[in-house]
């Protein structure tokens, strides 16, 4: 049923009387089974769709009511050569590398996975840290870093590493974290592993 307005010009108040005429009626189209075959193309949401195939099913179903046989499928699914590899666009070093990248690989981003029983092993454990502390400082020759020295932690349960630059008195310098814990690519773009560690090595 229609109802329409019979408002008075003066704004106030109002009534409403059945409109049995349907004069203010909107006709609105919904699709049928009849509009629905191969070939057919429909407005989904705002996109336009093409029926590739229908089942066995539906075949008979349209063969029984409008004696038509089933049209000949759409070919839809791309070849192997025709298939573009997927691009990542590059790191634009918000957040964790793992984690941009993750958002590009699914349309529901989930966070990456972790190698749990790794972690479980190295986590810390009592007194048992498992994590590797190296001194080091900057090799340059400016004259204010080179006697800036830094702590480096290795964690061994997740292979991240994070940098601390002790406080040093009348330096000039701003102390405490250098590098949030965080995975760290090598130059080659392997991240580095607990063994690129050792006394003398430059990165």
């Amino acid at each position: 049923k229609q109802l329409v307005s019979t408002q008075s010009t003066g704004g106030h108040g109002g009534r409403y009387i059945l409109d049995s005429l349907k004069t203010g009626a909107v006709e609105k189209q919904f699709y049928t089974d009849a509009d629905l075959t191969i070939g057919s193309k429909i407005n989904v949401w705002g996109r336009e769709v093409t029926i590739c195939d229908m089942d066995e099913f539906t075949a008979y179903h349209y063969k029984s009511k409008f004696n038509v046989d089933k049209p000949t499928p759409i070919h839809y699914k791309q070849t192997e050569a025709a298939k573009t590899e997927r691009e990542v666009p590059p790191y634009n070093g918000w957040g964790s590398e793992e984690d941009s990248r993750a958002n590009c690989l699914k349309l529901i981003a989930q966070a990456p996975k972790r190698d749990f029983i790794k972690f479980m092993k190295k986590d810390r454990q009592g007194l048992d840290s498992h994590v590797l502390r190296y001194f080091a400082r900057l090799d340059t020759n400016r004259p204010i870093d080179m006697d800036r020295t830094f702590i480096i932690s290795f964690f061994l349960s997740d292979d991240t590493i994070s940098v601390f630059e002790p406080e040093k008195r009348n330096s000039g310098i701003v102390h405490g974290k250098f590098i949030e814990r965080s995975k760290i690519k090598k130059p080659s773009g392997e991240y580095y592993a607990a063994e690129d560690f050792a006394r003398g090595c430059r990165g």
